[in-house]
C-alpha cells in the first residue's frame, strides 16, 4: 500500500507516457499532489493524458511554483532537461535505465545540479504511451537512486518520498554499480529476446506456447529506445554478453558430449536461482 504522505501542491512530469502516466495515476490514487501538469510534446499522447485524468493539465513550461519535477523522457534525453531545469533549483528525478552516462554528460557540461536525483524504477512493459499507463506499476518494485555526494539532501528525501507515494521501495547504488546489475537483470535479457526472434520464421508462431510467450515477450519493446539503451550501456551489456556465451558454451558442449553431470547440474543451478525471485 502506498503511504500516506501529505501531498505537495504542485508536480510537473515531463513526457507523460507509460511511465510518467503511470507516474501520475499512482501521485493521484496516493493523494501525493494537489495538481500534476504535464509537459508532452506529442499533442495525440497529450491529449489522451488529460483524457485519462493522469494530469490536469498540459503545459510548455515547469511553473517557478512548482515544488517537483519528474523528468520521464528516454534516457538519451535526460542530461538536456537536466540542464535546461537546473536554474530553477527545484528537485527532480528521472526514470531512465541507465545512470553513468547521463551522470558523465553532465559533469562534462555545466556540472550535476545538487537537486537532480538519478533515478530508476524497475518496472515496466512491452507496451507504451498514456493509455498503457497503471497506477500500480511501481507498486512492490524496487526503484534505485544513484544520488552523488553533492546532492541535496532535502531533494533526495523529496524523491524517496515520491517513490515510496508510488508504493516503491528505494534502495540506493553507486551508478556504475546500478549499469553493471541491470546490464546483466534488464539489457542483456532484452537484447537475447530480440536476437532469439531473429531465428523465428511466421510459420513457427502457431506453434508456440507460453514459454514462448514468457521468453519473447520484451522482444515486442521499442526498438529504438532499447537500441539506445544498449548503446548508452554498451560496456556492461558486453560485459554480460560475454559471461553468457561462455556458459552457452559450457552447456552446448556438454550436450554435445551427451555430458549429463554437467549439463544437468547447470539446469538445476539455474531452477535454483530462478526459484529464490519467487521466494
Amino acid at each position: 500500500m502506498p503511504n500516506k504522505t501529505p501531498p505537495l501542491n504542485k508536480v510537473v512530469i515531463v513526457g507523460v507516457g507509460l511511465i510518467g502516466g503511470s507516474l501520475g495515476a499512482a501521485w493521484r490514487a496516493a493523494s501525493f499532489a494537489a495538481h500534476i501538469i504535464g509537459i508532452e510534446t506529442n499533442p495525440a499522447a497529450a491529449e489522451q493524458a488529460l483524457q485519462l485524468g493522469l494530469v490536469d493539465e498540459i503545459s510548455t513550461t515547469v511553473p517557478a511554483d512548482a515544488e517537483l519535477i519528474a523528468i520521464c523522457t528516454p534516457s538519451h534525453l535526460v542530461a538536456e532537461q537536466v540542464e535546461a531545469l537546473a536554474s530553477l533549483q527545484i528537485p527532480m528525478f528521472d526514470v531512465g535505465s541507465v545512470k553513468a552516462p547521463i551522470i558523465e554528460t553532465l559533469l562534462a557540461g555545466g556540472g550535476v545540479s545538487p537537486f537532480f536525483v538519478p533515478s530508476h524504477p524497475i518496472a515496466g512493459s512491452d507496451r507504451s504511451g498514456p493509455d498503457a499507463a497503471d497506477a500500480d506499476l511501481f507498486a512492490g518494485a524496487t526503484t534505485v537512486l544513484t544520488p552523488l555526494v553533492s546532492t541535496d539532501n532535502k531533494a533526495l528525501q523529496q524523491v524517496e518520498s515520491a517513490w515510496r507515494a508510488c508504493g516503491s521501495e528505494v534502495t540506493r547504488l553507486a551508478p556504475k554499480a546500478h549499469d553493471e546489475m541491470l546490464a546483466v537483470t534488464s539489457h542483456l535479457p532484452h537484447l537475447l529476446a530480440y536476437v532469439f526472434m531473429q531465428q523465428v520464421d511466421p510459420e513457427h508462431l502457431k506453434y508456440s506456447g507460453g514459454g514462448f510467450r514468457d521468453f519473447t515477450r520484451i522482444a515486442a519493446a521499442n526498438p529504438e529506445l532499447w537500441w539506445r539503451i544498449l548503446c548508452m550501456n554498451r560496456e556492461q551489456v558486453l560485459d554480460a554478453a560475454e559471461q553468457f556465451a561462455a556458459h552457452l558454451q559450457s552447456f552446448t558442449s556438454a550436450l554435445e558430449n551427451n555430458d549429463e553431470v554437467t549439463g544437468l547440474a547447470a539446469l538445476r543451478a539455474a531452477a535454483s536461482r530462478r526459484n529464490q525471485l519467487d521466494d
